[in-house]
């Protein structure tokens, strides 16, 4: 009975330390980002700091903070103008955007608008043929060492510790591609996106919690002081 008592009590604080490592788990990340877009005339550009190949000298640009996962995934038909495509399906309607800050407008082919956040939302990303597209600088905030990136995306990624590549970078493909990247070491992380090439236009990055690791090993600290006591009962 003693036994069985000290079995249920081990058992019921691993249980309670594990519900409480969840509850702090649920709060979404925040992520800075920086958007430009660009009038391309059917050249392409490199994911990378930068952007080599982009057209900075016609862009318009937007800064925010984004409050959610990243989870867009953007795929209306292929589109020559500025229809279709729109920051507002990338962004579900502007939900989880904070901050907004932007400036300039871009006529023909992309008639965008950055000035405000509902004209941003209104503009769109990207053309068919890279007529013209946008460039994502995103902070992810400090990583952890040994954090495994996984990447879904149609349009080209890079990340980046400290000025230097983690991992390859992938431009230009016009097919879903999903990549891994492990951070070998902890810090500031950015990652960079070039949206081009039209629909669909896809990133979705998941991140591992750190919680999820906390709560690995309070299982197996419950666990562990589970079957101590039964070795101390036997």
């Amino acid at each position: 009975m003693t036994t069985l008592r000290n079995l249920l009590l081990a058992g019921g604080a691993a249980c309670a330390v594990l519900a409480g490592l969840t509850g702090g788990a649920s709060a979404a990340p925040t992520y800075g980002f920086t958007v430009y877009t660009a009038n391309q005339g059917g050249a392409s550009f490199s994911a990378e700091p930068g952007a080599p190949g982009f057209n900075f000298g016609s862009a318009v640009n937007a800064t925010f903070n984004y409050t959610g996962s990243l989870a867009f995934n953007v795929g209306p038909p292929q589109n020559n103008n500025s229809s279709g495509d729109l920051n507002s399906d990338f962004f579900n309607g502007g939900a989880g955007i904070s901050g907004y800050s932007g400036a300039g407008t871009l006529g023909g082919p992309a008639n965008a608008d950055f000035t405000s956040l509902a004209s941003f939302l209104a503009s769109s990303g990207s053309a068919a043929n890279y007529q013209y597209g946008s460039f994502y600088a995103i902070d992810m905030g400090n990583l952890s060492a040994g954090t495994i990136l996984t990447i879904t995306h149609d349009d080209g990624v890079s990340v980046y510790q400290g000025g230097v590549r983690i991992g390859t970078t992938t431009s230009g493909p016009t097919s879903e591609v999903t990549e891994s990247v492990t951070l070998a070491a902890g810090g500031p992380t950015i990652l960079y996106f070039g949206r081009q090439n039209g629909a669909p236009s896809v990133l979705e990055v998941a991140v591992p919690e750190p919680a999820s690791l906390a709560l690995l090993g309070a299982g197996l600290l419950g666990l562990g002081f589970i079957r101590r006591r039964r070795t101390e009962a036997a």
